[in-house]
């Protein structure tokens, strides 16, 4: 799920959450394989997704599921107090919020699945252009983040916080003030370590999305936005298109050669410069429909007019055009790579994906749907459970 409000999930522009108490020292090599995180494999994003893909039977339980809070609602109960699923007296409370990208709650995902951890998109993007982020750093929101720890403390499991996801996205807005963006994650950080939330770790998560480009009509440079060695403990990446495609819109103003790859090879140099174990924190097959076997334009800026005109693929292609380029490039970066986010979802049934597709098409990533799909995510999961490869034949 994207930005609250416009895009809550995890998506490429907009439309409509202590590990390491110890510091670690920057360095130019990779951190010793003995010494990387075991490997995460989490799913999400939503509470309908989590259901289809537990209550198929067939996968094995993931490390980590996904839910999305917007910081600013976590104390207001007319906002479903942010998808949190906890209410003032820190109680759970019997609802679940829909921003149009599917229900969610952070308290049912723990409740309902009994999940090992939880990968927490924790949005404070500034959609009302009314200085959100500034009360954040004066303390405004102090207490929403306390509620936020008391949470952690209770459920007592990791949870892996994606404070202030996609920061250089451009459907982010507020986060563009670089000094500013690295004041309000550093005070998140600081008072969850101070109310003793100890299992939480911190990813600072790029959207390493080329679309982001084309909108702004320019490269960033993203070490703008690092907090510091001290408050980061996984660096994150977004990977949705097929990592070699290239821009083939002709009605875009702005041309870039720049791919998926491009953006995520970058994020992954800051990563071993810094020492850091990375999260694809979101990954899903943008523009494929899995249960109609299809392929569409993801957005007019990228490939076309947007929408699931129709390339009929078999599973195979599929695999082949997607998930084996996605897993290869994970595999091929395994010093650095230690986890995934996959997203399952129908994204075309949800209020911010659907026709007329004004957030881009996404189409249908639930891999429960396709048995070739199935086995060979399941080769997967064993590769990585073994270390080892495994065919993927």
């Amino acid at each position: 799920m994207k930005a609250l409000g416009q895009l809550i999930a995890g998506g490429l522009w907009g439309a409509a959450l202590l590990a390491g108490c110890e510091a670690q020292p920057t360095s130019s090599e990779a951190r010793p394989a003995e010494l990387q995180p075991d490997f995460r494999v989490i799913v999400g994003q939503d509470l309908d997704a989590l259901r289809g893909y537990h209550g198929s039977g067939l996968f094995p339980k993931p490390d980590g599921v996904t839910v999305y809070l917007s910081l600013m609602n976590l104390l207001n109960a007319d906002a479903d107090f942010g998808g949190l699923g906890v209410g003032l007296d820190g109680e759970p409370v019997d609802v679940e919020t829909d921003w149009g990208g599917g229900p969610t709650s952070a308290w049912k995902a723990v409740d309902e699945f009994d999940a090992n951890g939880l990968a927490i998109g924790l949005n404070f993007a500034d959609y009302g252009g009314d200085g959100l982020i500034d009360r954040l750093v004066a303390g405004g929101l102090d207490a929403e983040i306390d509620h936020l720890a008391a949470f952690f403390v209770r459920i007592d499991r990791p949870v892996y916080l994606r404070i202030g996801y996609e920061f250089d996205g451009a459907w982010n807005p507020g986060y563009e003030d670089q000094p500013r963006f690295v004041e309000a994650y550093r005070r998140i950080v600081d008072r969850v370590r101070a109310a003793g939330a100890d299992k939480v770790e911190f990813v600072w998560q790029s959207a390493t999305s080329p679309i982001d480009d084309v909108i702004e009509g320019r490269r960033e440079d993203l070490s703008g936005w690092y907090p510091g060695d001290d408050y980061v403990d996984w660096m994150g990446l977004s990977f949705f298109l097929p990592p070699d495609d290239v821009q083939r819109s002709q009605v875009a103003d702005n041309r870039i050669d720049w791919t998926q790859r491009d953006f995520m090879d970058e994020l992954l140099t800051l990563a071993r410069e810094h020492n850091k174990p990375v999260l694809v924190a979101e990954a899903s097959p943008q523009g494929f429909d899995i249960r109609e076997r299809t392929r569409g334009n993801v957005s007019y800026l990228w490939d076309g007019p947007e929408g699931p005109v129709q390339q009929d693929l078999s599973s195979e292609q599929i695999w082949s055009l997607w998930y084996e380029p996605f897993f290869d490039y994970v595999h091929a970066n395994s010093d650095v790579i230690r986890g995934i986010a996959y997203i399952n979802v129908r994204w075309d049934d949800q209020g911010l994906w659907d026709a007329p597709y004004e957030g881009g098409y996404w189409g249908d990533t639930r891999l429960e749907l396709d048995p070739e799909l199935t086995r060979r995510w399941l080769l997967e999961l064993d590769r990585f459970e073994a270390g080892t490869d495994v065919s993927n034949n």
